[in-house]
C-alpha cells in the first residue's frame, strides 16, 4: 500500500518529482499551509512542512495515520514536541540546509552596522553628502563574541577569523574539542557580554533562551557594542535593547527575527537610526530552499525504506527544555 505524504508549504519542484517518481508514495500538495485539508490530513502517514504550519495536539488528533513530520526549517518552535511524543510521531528537522545562507546574512547585518550602509543609503537617495557622520570601524583586531557555537555559529566564527578579529565564544552544551579545533576560547556568557565588540546569538528558541539578553545584562554590557540576532526574536527583549541604543550602550543592533512577526508598525525598532531590520530571511535564499527540500525528500524516503531517522526532535541536548538562563 503507498504511503501518502502531504506537502504543506514551498518545496522545490526538483524535489518533488523525485517523490512523485517513487512508486510507493502519494504525494500531495495543500493550498493553505495554515489550513490544511482535512480529506488529506486524515489520511496522511507523513507531513513536509515549513514553519507556516504549525503542529499543534489538536491537528495530531486529525492526523490518526500520522508517522512521520519533517520540517524544512532548522528552527523547530512551530512544532509541539511534547504532542508529536504523546502521539508517536516522529519529527525531524534539516539543520544543516541554512548555515550558509544564515552564516552570510548574520555578515550582512554585521557591515551594515560598522560601516553604516543603512544611513549611507538613505543620504544618498536624500541627495546628501555629508560623509561626516558616516563614520565607521574597522573589524581587524577586534573581538567577535558568538553566543551559541553549533553549525551556524561555528560558521560565522570562521568567517570572523577571516576578517583577523579575536573571536570568543559561550556554548555549555559543546565539547571543549569544537571550541579548540575552532581556535577560540571558551568564554562564560557575561564575560562575552564585556569583552567583545561585536556579539550574534545562534540559538533555538528553549526556555533557556528566551529573555536571554535583557536590561539585567546592558547594565554592564561592554559600551559601544554591536548585537546581532539571526536566531529567534524571543532571544533578546526588544524595550530594554532600545532603550540600551537611546543610552549609547549599544552602538547599533542588526535583527533578522522579532519578538512579534511581522514586526508591528508601533515598534520602536523602527524610529532608531542604529538598527538594520530584515525580514527572518536567514534562511531565504534559492540554495537553502533546494537543500531544505531536497533533504526532506532523502530524510523522507529512509524513514519508510528502512525506518531511519536523522537530526530527529526534540535535539538530544540540554538547550530544548532546559531551566531559564539566569547566569554563572
Amino acid at each position: 500500500m503507498k504511503k501518502k505524504v502531504l506537502i504543506t508549504d514551498r518545496f522545490a519542484q526538483d524535489s518533488f518529482l523525485f517523490l512523485q517518481q517513487q512508486g510507493n508514495l502519494e504525494v500531495v500538495r495543500a493550498d493553505n499551509p495554515q489550513h490544511l485539508p482535512l480529506e488529506h490530513l486524515v489520511s496522511a502517514n507523513a507531513l513536509i512542512i515549513r514553519s507556516r504550519t504549525r503542529i499543534d495536539e489538536e491537528l495530531l488528533k486529525k492526523a490518526r495515520q500520522l508517522q512521520v513530520i519533517i520540517t524544512g526549517t532548522s528552527g523547530f518552535d512551530h512544532i509541539d514536541l511534547d504532542a508529536t511524543q504523546k502521539w508517536g510521531v516522529t519529527v525531524m528537522h534539516t539543520p544543516t540546509a541554512n548555515i550558509e545562507s544564515a552564516s552570510q546574512l548574520t555578515w550582512a547585518l554585521v557591515l551594515s552596522c560598522v560601516n553604516k550602509l543603512v544611513p549611507a543609503y538613505k543620504m544618498i537617495k536624500a541627495g546628501e553628502w555629508n560623509r561626516d557622520q558616516l563614520t565607521g570601524m574597522e573589524l581587524a583586531g577586534r573581538t567577535y563574541g558568538i553566543v551559541g557555537l553549533g553549525r551556524i555559529g561555528s560558521r560565522v566564527a570562521e568567517i570572523a577569523q577571516a576578517f583577523r578579529m579575536n573571536v570568543v565564544a559561550f556554548d555549555p552544551y559543546q565539547e571543549d574539542e569544537v571550541f579548540e579545533r575552532l581556535n577560540i576560547p571558551r568564554l562564560s556568557y557575561e564575560e562575552v557580554l564585556k569583552t567583545a565588540d561585536v556579539v550574534s546569538f545562534h540559538v533555538p528558541k528553549t526556555l533557556e533562551t528566551d529573555n536571554m539578553l535583557n536590561r539585567s545584562h546592558f547594565e554592564y554590557i561592554h559600551r559601544g557594542i554591536v548585537l546581532i540576532n539571526t536566531s529567534r526574536g524571543s532571544v533578546i527583549n526588544e524595550a530594554d535593547l532600545c532603550e540600551a541604543i537611546e543610552k549609547g550602550w549599544v552602538k547599533a543592533a542588526g535583527l533578522d527575527v522579532f519578538e512579534k512577526e511581522p514586526l508591528p508598525r508601533t515598534s520602536k525598532l523602527l524610529n532608531l537610526n542604529q538598527v538594520v531590520l530584515t525580514p527572518h530571511i536567514g534562511a531565504t535564499t534559492e540554495d537553502a530552499f533546494y537543500k531544505a527540500s531536497q533533504i526532506a525528500a532523502n530524510k523522507l524516503m529512509g524513514f519508510f525504506i528502512d525506518g531511519s531517522t536523522s537530526d530527529t526532535l526534540p535535539p538530544r541536548v540540554p538547550w530544548y527544555g532546559a531551566a531559564p538562563f539566569k547566569g554563572e
